[in-house]
């Protein structure tokens, strides 16, 4: 602070004596204090200090009204760390008791009477040196604050932003998984409709044939089997990218079954592809008897489809893929080896953080990020086993499960009786075929053609059973069920949904006694009659939850 800013400061004199105002302002004004107030009555001290905003106040003791006591603890309310205002108390009465009570009462500074000209300028200079830094303090504190802010500010944008992106980037991986898939799912379904659509084009074509029973039926056979076998990939598929929920819960896991589902489910990637270059992949099981373990489907069969995909791509001249289970003590081991290029001692190091990756514009980098998360999840452990030039194998260990779960499954039988159903659907095939398995069944059948016309005949007659698809124009099948079951008519419902799937988590909707997903069989669905009209529903529901993420 240089001198001429001193000599801006705003000093305020408080005494009752004109003498002692006078000779002070001539001191200061000598000095070059030329922002220089006084007053004789202290009652308004604090409305003085706030008008004049003052820097420095020079209180005398001894007044007739107010002394400088009373004065010192008024202030006492508006003096604070943040914005301190010095006070240099001067008095006549220079015993040690005096001094006291006034440095104590707040006063920053005492100077006894008579003083020297000289002492007391360097008091007020001390005085307002020290205000300046404080308030200089102040200053830089607010300012840092203010930084601070704006800093903790752009850290949570940046934040937001990272957390959005590696959103995108997650999702990014899944599609690339399932873009794989696709492209497999696509090959699969044209080698099915094309049993399909070629033997049916036989038929239209030339029906004489029909009089030829056994080329008939083996066309027929064909045909079915060639639609299941569609149907199957379908049901893969959805299991595979069944989407994520809050609501998903750890269930009971065959390691086993989950790794023979993974072969037909990957074999577009790790078979077909690899033809498509000219070399030949193959891929071995090797399970042995292992106890289920607690998890989440759908995410293992994301981390084994990951693993798997990675192994390819380690093996562009071909190889062979492994995947292993086996028993460790208290865990389950899973194990997918390749004899692929291995990865270099750098490379192993980093291949788990998200981002890395060696395939350039090939690959996200969070295929492994992603399968290490879900171990982690499932609280297992990860081991990598890789040189280069001699192939990857990944270990996981699972804690084995140690509660078991009871999945066995009725015996499908007749009713022995004749049912009352209502079929609704607004496919018109799909209401065929299931009237027909019905009928054939010996069962009475009326259709309806909307969600409308379903509701307005369960209004008017009584059935034994209903069968509502999963979506219809005006009021879906769930619906149906809701309104149903609110107004406490108790004819079972039965779902038939070709969507992947029906609500939250795939659980039954109110009011839904069973689900069933197209494409159905007679067998599919005489044993759902039997299960729902029978009572046992809801044991069937679960088994058929339980096989779904096994």
């Amino acid at each position: 602070m240089i001198e001429s800013d001193f000599k801006r400061s705003r000093i305020l004199i408080v005494d009752d004596q004109i003498a002692n105002i006078c000779l002070l302002e001539n001191i200061l004004s000598r000095v070059g204090y030329v922002t220089v107030k006084s007053i004789t009555e202290s009652c308004d001290i604090l409305k003085h200090i706030e008008e004049f905003k003052a820097d420095l106040i020079i209180l005398d003791l001894m007044m007739e009204h107010v002394d400088g006591f009373q004065v010192l603890q008024q202030l006492g309310t508006i003096n604070s760390a943040d914005d301190w205002l010095p006070v240099l108390v001067l008095s006549a009465d220079a015993t040690a008791k005096t001094k006291s009570r006034a440095l104590a009462g707040g006063a920053t500074d005492f100077l006894n009477k008579p003083f020297d000209a000289s002492e007391i300028f360097m008091r007020i200079r001390n005085l307002l040196q020290a205000r300046h830094f404080r308030q200089q303090l102040k200053d830089q504190n607010g300012s840092l604050e203010e930084q601070v802010a704006k800093r903790t500010e752009e850290l949570a944008d940046a934040l937001t932003e990272l957390k959005t992106t590696q959103g995108r980037i997650v999702q990014q991986e899944r599609l690339h998984a399932f873009s794989e898939m696709a492209g497999g799912v696509v090959h699969d379904f044209n080698n099915a409709l094309m049993a399909v659509v070629g033997y049916s084009e036989i038929l239209l074509r030339r029906p004489e044939l029909l009089s030829d029973h056994k080329t008939v039926i083996e066309y027929l056979k064909t045909m079915n089997t060639a639609g299941r076998d569609a149907s199957q990939v379908g049901t893969r598929l959805r299991d595979f990218y069944r989407p994520r929920e809050q609501t998903d819960i750890f269930e009971s896991v065959d390691l086993n079954a989950l790794m023979e589902q993974i072969v037909p489910l990957t074999q577009p990637k790790w078979k077909n592809q690899a033809l498509g270059r000219a070399c030949t992949i193959s891929l071995v099981l090797e399970l042995q008897n292992v106890p289920r373990i607690s998890g989440i489907a759908p995410e293992l069969r994301e981390l084994l489809t990951n693993l798997i995909f990675n192994a390819v791509d380690a093996m562009p001249a071909g190889g062979i893929i492994t995947l292993r289970t086996r028993r460790d003590d208290e865990h389950v081991v899973v194990e997918v080896a390749d004899t692929g290029t291995g990865m270099a001692p750098e490379v192993r190091e980093r291949c788990l953080e998200p981002f890395f990756s060696t395939k350039q514009d090939r690959g996200t980098g969070l295929g492994l990020s992603m399968v290490f998360g879900t171990i982690q999840r499932h609280e297992g452990t990860l081991e990598i086993d890789s040189a280069a030039g001699k192939g990857t194998t990944f270990r996981i260990r699972f804690p084995r499960q140690f509660a078991t779960f009871a999945t066995t499954k009725a015996t499908v039988q007749d009713l022995g009786r004749s049912l009352h159903v209502l079929v609704a659907d607004d496919e018109a095939v799909s209401r065929d075929v299931v009237s027909n398995y019905l009928t054939a069944n010996g069962h009475t059948v009326v259709v309806a053609k909307d969600g409308y016309e379903a509701l307005e005949k369960c209004m008017s007659v009584h059935f034994d059973l209903l069968m509502v698809d999963g979506s219809m124009p005006g009021m879906t099948g769930t619906q149906i069920a809701a309104v149903l079951q609110r107004m406490n008519m108790t004819q079972p419902v039965i779902l038939i949904t070709g969507s992947g799937t029906v609500g939250p988590g795939d659980r039954r909707p109110d009011g839904v006694a069973l689900i069933l997903h197209k494409p159905v069989t007679e067998n599919q669905l005489r044993e759902g009659v039997f299960e729902v009209i029978n009572g046992r529903a809801g044991e069937q529901q679960k088994i058929v939850s339980t096989a779904a993420c096994a």
